[in-house]
């Protein structure tokens, strides 16, 4: 497997800017001077504002008219998926895996967090996001770095393990930790490693436990969907177990998150090129 220190670094634009957005009273105007000592970021935000995606009627011609329409949380969102998405589309040319579609599952789990977040009140919407775009970003660096032992996992699921055990015995490490490590080398917040490390083990979270279990209930909600499962029996068809704590703490039931399919899948009809052109 790769050695971790030869992964690169998350933009330190991105990280200053979350650093940022953490603290008390932030506003677009304290983002903005960051942002713009990037180039190629300033142009690919000016692009996102003036998408298809938020339909304002005037264009959108500077970050800071960008920052009064949009708002400081919506402006950090867009940075973190701008510059994750440089990542997820970084292929090694010996795997198969489609760059593509790691990045739209990264985009359905956080625009679903989101959706969750926004219907249990239980957490912040615009955390729930980055949370939910970054959490599987292990599981693109063993696709990326370790073909042969993603490939010996593959053999192991339909064998009745959860991915994250399979993965644990063959490689020796589950994407969730192998996650949460790289993140903490990009220097992201700790609720962030904490979220992402226990992502499937909600009830071990200790610095955002609603946080945890609302992530977790979106990736839930993400893989029934990919599954094309449109029955009607009230339940999450999810390659993992879901968390019974995570209902709980997040005060859902299988029907209330069933109920976000068609958000879910409107809002991501309309985001789905967005962050990949």
């Amino acid at each position: 497997m790769a050695d971790m220190r030869s992964l690169a670094p998350f933009p330190h634009v991105a990280t200053t800017v979350l650093d940022i957005a953490t603290r008390p009273g932030v506003t677009p105007q304290h983002l903005i001077p960051v942002i713009q000592t990037d180039p190629g970021l300033t142009c690919k935000l000016l692009m996102l504002s003036n998408s298809a995606y938020y339909g304002y009627q005037r264009e959108i011609a500077s970050l800071e008219e960008a920052g009064d329409i949009l708002g400081g949380r919506t402006i950090t969102s867009l940075v973190l998926a701008s510059c994750a998405s440089s990542d997820f589309n970084k292929t090694n040319p010996s795997t198969t895996t489609d760059s593509t579609s790691s990045w739209r599952d990264a985009v359905t789990t956080a625009i679903a967090a989101r959706l969750v977040a926004k219907r249990t009140g239980c957490t912040d919407p615009e955390r729930a996001y980055t949370a939910g775009l970054l959490m599987n970003v292990g599981e693109l660096m063993l696709e990326r770095y370790y073909e042969e032992g993603q490939h010996q996992v593959e053999q192991e699921v339909p064998l009745g393990r959860p991915r994250i055990t399979a993965e644990k015995v063959v490689l020796g490490i589950s994407h969730a930790e192998l996650g949460a490590r790289l993140v903490a080398r990009w220097m992201l917040p700790q609720v962030l490693i904490d979220t992402i490390r226990f992502h499937q083990a909600p009830e071990k979270a200790v610095l955002d436990p609603s946080l945890t279990a609302t992530v977790h209930l979106a990736e839930a909600l993400t893989t029934h969907s990919k599954t094309g499962d449109n029955s009607d029996d009230g339940l999450i068809h999810s390659t993992f177990p879901v968390s019974d704590l995570a209902w709980k703490r997040a005060d859902m039931l299988p029907h209330d998150l069933l109920e976000l399919r068609q958000q879910l899948s409107d809002e991501l009809n309309k985001a789905e090129d967005l962050f990949a052109a």
